[in-house]
């Protein structure tokens, strides 16, 4: 029986090897996946093992501690850790996206003002901003992670900043949020951030897949292309969603915060030129009472 490594393209003989030697190889096997563990995935492992809920490193050490003990064959614990291996980078690229996406949003936002962002400025803003927040943004993931000189991986980087450049010109396009804030409805930021969300979520999902497949890293798979550009369309939504509802709260706050503050000037000033005026008046009367 023989077991294909895909991480490193290589095969495994289970007949021809002793159960130390394949604990040892699952004992490596996770330790490398480990290591290629950015703050990225680091977070989202850190979220699992919080929340119990998707495949953690714990998990993993669990699979190879049955496996020693003759609780799961070898192919059940490598594909277990295999699957953690897929489902981290997965993870990783999808927030590695979102923040470009939300970044982008925001710059360009603040840039061009809250109206409608045509192609001409996300091209022209969006674009650039999101293929250096993403390039910047992977770049640490990598220099984070325990694999030494992973970070100056030009390959990696011309990656990120084509796929940044997508997510970062489709968000800024699609924004709508700024409308939501103008208009001072809640529910229309909610919805056009949702919105948002779902198509740079796609087109970043999608895109960084192609990207992938154009730079060999992939073979191409409708299944596969089809569910990576879902999840990411799904969780981006969601996020875009809690984006827009944050920024039209954060409008609001600016908002009343600016309209108190000039509430308090205007009667401070009022006060003042009325005690002023007061003064005078009550000046001029005692210097006729006195010298007169």
């Amino acid at each position: 029986m023989t077991c294909e490594i895909k991480s490193t393209n290589s095969y495994y003989d289970v007949k021809k090897s002793s159960g130390s030697s394949l604990s040892d190889f699952l004992d490596k096997r996770l330790s490398q996946v480990k290591d290629e563990q950015g703050f990225l995935g680091n977070i989202w492992n850190g979220i699992k093992e919080f929340s119990g809920l998707g495949q953690s490193a714990s998990d993993c050490e669990t699979m190879v501690e049955k496996f020693n003990a003759g609780k799961i064959s070898f192919e059940e614990a490598v594909n277990y850790i295999d699957s953690f291996e897929n489902k981290q980078e997965n993870m990783s690229n999808l927030l590695s996206n979102i923040l470009t996406g939300v970044g982008a949003i925001a710059t360009t936002v603040l840039t061009s003002g809250t109206g409608t962002i045509l192609w001409k400025t996300a091209i022209s803003c969006g674009a650039p901003i999101g293929a250096a927040l993403k390039a910047s943004i992977n770049l640490l993931d990598r220099a984070t992670n325990d694999i030494e000189g992973d970070e100056f991986n030009l390959k990696d980087i011309a990656k990120d900043a084509i796929s940044g450049a997508l997510t970062g010109a489709t968000s800024a396009v699609s924004s709508g949020v700024g409308k939501g804030i103008e208009a001072g409805k809640l529910s229309s930021s909610l919805f056009n951030g949702a919105k948002c969300g779902v198509i740079c979520g796609a087109a970043s999902g999608a895109g960084t897949y192609m990207t992938d497949v154009a730079f060999d890293d992939k073979e191409f798979d409708t299944g596969e292309f089809l569910l990576n550009t879902a999840t990411s369309a799904f969780v981006s939504g969601s996020v875009g969603a809690v984006v827009g509802g944050g920024m039209y709260g954060m409008a609001n706050v600016a908002g009343n915060v600016g309209e108190k503050v000039t509430r308090s000037t205007a009667q401070t000033i009022v006060a003042d030129s009325t005690s002023s005026t007061s003064r005078k008046i009550l000046g001029q009367a005692e210097k006729n009472v006195l010298f007169t």
